[in-house]
């Protein structure tokens, strides 16, 4: 198992905040009705984890849980990366097209624009939500792991190199290799008698590899009395070197401690004889540190060598007037090879088209650099694969040891493998594949390991999804099932069994889509159920009470749904509840049937454009006395918030009142005494009347500690 560099991620997540904290992504969530709090939200959520990056990069050398922590935390963030990308070019596209000429979209020009544009930037605030729920898993499981935050070491602790051939053949050296070897060979290269050869290139260019080749070829060997390796790297230590250097050309241990004893000893060693030395992985700029190095060297015959490989461009100008190789990446082909080889082996991969220009497109990604192929040889091809953006791709190939699959932006792409896809396939990703034909239902009975599904835009022939068909599946998340009309329940033996697994179930923008099954979700261990923006559904799973495991309901955009949990009430131990644009949701079954005031656990609610609805909850004070956090938002009938309803909110801290036009006075009564988050945005009337120092009734508002006026923030 390759260990995950903890230097990846945090560059990602130091990207991420910054990008967040700028002022131009402020602004863009502003003007796109994005919700910036839960922006902010994720910083502070990255910047938890960032801080236990170390001490997460150390500990997985010992313990496995660690490690597979940190590479889902990598997945998480560069899908953060991902949803930031999306946001901004749909900003970009839509400031080209000339549907953003201004900073500010007033509430008329914003119900103006396409009903796509406002699905998206709704979407966007589903996803946000999502993405910061997943990285609060990876915080809570910090804390179990026992990670902490440790200061970084400076000292470097890559694996030691050795002289040793682990590569048969070198792809794009051959003259680089050539030119080299006659330098070795030649007797007068150097005025002095021993004379440097400096390898210099980027981390992972093939430096060690290069000279390896040199250190090993018969004629160098031949050429040479003395031959001796060491690698020095960040640790610089001249005793080391030293000893190492001796022990290689006597073969035999030296127990000396003394630095002078093991220069002398080398010295006489090396007395009249031809040596070549390499000295891998050199930092050191100090040249008196180099000098004092290689004092014994010059006692050797004329015509020795030593060759240096190093990153900095210091170190080899430290060398004085001495050949100096600077490497440059491969070529996209010999990348490509070089991959083939680490992936494939003497297979002939060649016979599969689509397999060698999916492997090209990985090689692409190097970027001539031969450490990154052979990595993504030995481990993207056959336990991950993603595969974005290539439109000339018919099928996929067999990938037996395949753990996480993506596929994005394949349009031509029509079908998965003839055999189906590895039985070890645990994540599988597929978003833009319109084309693509879901597996049949024995194949999709073959995925036990299967623990994460995500269908965006694709499979356009799915017309029913088969619940309980994945034996370990915990998260399912289609969004934009443009033919999807129904889940239903397979009949086979252990179907209830298999969704006790599931706990996240998320179900977006099915516009064909007109039921569950019949009956109730037979998903004991489910704590987040959300289903938005399917105009044709009609009903909720029935006995939604029985979900005691329930965390998280959000109920988006059903135009057409009357009703819910009239059998029995809401799942008894919910925490979050949303509803929106629910027209035709009877407000009699809200009072009669919910039960809100007996759910105990609940801290958030939030409702929008369903005024009847949240009019019905003030006014008989069926919203429980727990609740935190209260949103209301595109409400525009909505004229008062009953003061009752919201006194006895006796827990209530933040409270969110967006685009509410005809709203123009809070209560008379006062807002609840616990209160201390007020925001205000969209509502002109309630701006003005409680506008910072000026409105007319800013006194009434004035203790609460953190109010928001529009654009502006009053502490």
């Amino acid at each position: 198992m390759a260990l995950i560099g903890e230097a990846l991620i945090s560059a990602s997540v130091q990207v991420l905040c910054d990008r967040i904290t700028s002022s131009e992504f402020k602004d863009l969530f502003r003007q796109k009705k994005l919700d910036e709090p839960l922006l902010m939200n994720l910083k502070t959520t990255l910047l938890t984890l960032f801080v236990v990056l170390n001490d997460a990069e150390e500990k997985q050398l010992v313990n496995p849980a660690v490690r597979d922590w940190l590479n889902e935390l990598k997945h998480a963030v560069f899908d953060a990366e991902d949803l930031l990308d999306e946001i901004d070019t749909e900003a970009l596209r839509c400031k080209l097209g000339g549907e953003d000429q201004t900073h500010k979209l007033t509430n008329k020009v914003w119900n103006l624009l396409p009903s796509s544009r406002n699905h998206f930037y709704q979407s966007m605030n589903v996803k946000i939500q999502e993405l910061l729920q997943r990285l609060e898993n990876f915080v809570q499981q910090k804390i179990a792991l026992g990670l902490g935050e440790v200061a970084r070491r400076k000292v470097s602790h890559r694996t030691p190199t050795t002289s040793l051939v682990h590569e048969p053949c070198v792809y794009g050296r051959d003259e680089v290799q050539e030119n080299l070897s006659k330098v070795l060979l030649s007797d007068d290269a150097s005025k002095d008698d021993v004379s440097v050869l400096t390898i210099v290139g980027m981390g992972g260019v093939g430096k060690t590899t290069l000279a390896r080749m040199l250190y090993n070829n018969n004629k160098v060997k031949r050429h040479f009395t003395l031959q001796a390796w060491a690698c020095v790297s960040e640790d610089y230590n001249a005793f080391r070197i030293t000893k190492t250097i001796l022990e290689s050309v006597t073969s035999k241990p030296c127990n000396t401690t003394d630095l002078n004893l093991l220069q002398v000893e080398l010295r006489e060693q090396l007395r009249g004889k031809k040596f070549l030395f390499v000295l891998d992985d050199l930092w050191n700029e100090n040249y008196g540190d180099w000098e004092r190095l290689q004092t014994p060297f010059n006692s050797g015959a004329r015509g020795s060598k030593v060759i240096i490989t190093t990153r900095n461009k210091n170190v080899a100008s430290l060398m004085k007037n001495v050949p100096i190789q600077f490497l440059e990446p491969l070529s996209h082909q010999d990348c490509w090879l070089l991959l083939a080889k680490h992936a494939f082996g003497n297979e002939n991969y060649s016979a599969n088209s689509n397999l060698e220009d999916i492997g090209k497109q990985i090689a692409l990604k190097c970027k001539g650099l031969p450490l990154a192929a052979q990595t993504l040889g030995e481990t993207k091809l056959l336990s991950e694969l993603a595969i974005r953006n290539v439109v000339d791709i018919q099928c996929l190939p067999n990938c037996n040891r395949l753990q996480r699959l993506t596929l994005w932006n394949c349009s031509t792409l029509s079908s998965f493998p003839k055999d189906g896809l590895p039985t070890t396939l645990t994540s599988l990703t597929i978003i833009n594949c319109r084309r693509l034909e879901f597996l049949p239902h024995e194949m999709l009975a073959k995925l036990t390991s299967l623990d994460h599904l995500y269908i965006e835009n694709s499979c356009d022939s799915m017309r029913s999804f088969p619940l309980g068909i994945f034996p370990k599946l915990t998260t399912l998340r289609i969004h934009d099932g443009e033919n999807l009309e129904s889940f239903s329940l397979i009949k086979e033996e252990g179907a209830v069994e298999n969704l006790c697994h599931l706990n996240s179930l998320q179900v977006y923008n099915c516009p064909t889509m007109v039921c569950f099954h019949e009956g109730e979700l037979p998903t004991p261990n489910l704590s987040h159920f959300a289903v938005g923006d399917c105009e044709n559904l009609k009903s909720l799973p029935e006995c939604l009470h029985t979900l005691t495991a329930l965390r998280s309901l959000w109920i988006l955009n059903l135009p057409n749904l009357e009703s819910f949990a009239e059998d029995g009430g809401l799942p008894p131990n919910l925490r979050s509840f949303r509803i929106e644009n629910c027209k035709r949701l009877r407000a009699s079954s809200v009072g009669e049937y919910w039960g809100l005031q007996a759910l105990a656990s609940l801290e958030e609610f939030r409702i929008k454009g369903s005024d009847h609805v949240l009019e019905t909850l003030l006014k008989e004070q069926l919203l429980p006395t727990t609740l935190h956090t209260l949103r209301i938002s595109d409400l525009s009938t909505l004229k008062s918030l009953d003061g009752k309803g919201l006194g006895h909110l006796t827990s209530l801290q933040e409270l969110d009142i967006n685009s509410c036009p005809s709203l123009e006075f809070l209560p008379e009564e006062g807002l609840p005494p616990s209160l201390s988050h007020l925001s205000i945005s969209r509502c002109p009337a309630l701006e003005k009347r409680y506008k910072n120092k000026t409105g007319q009734d800013w006194a009434k508002i004035s203790h609460i500690p953190c109010i928001e006026i529009g654009d502006e923030m009053i502490i």
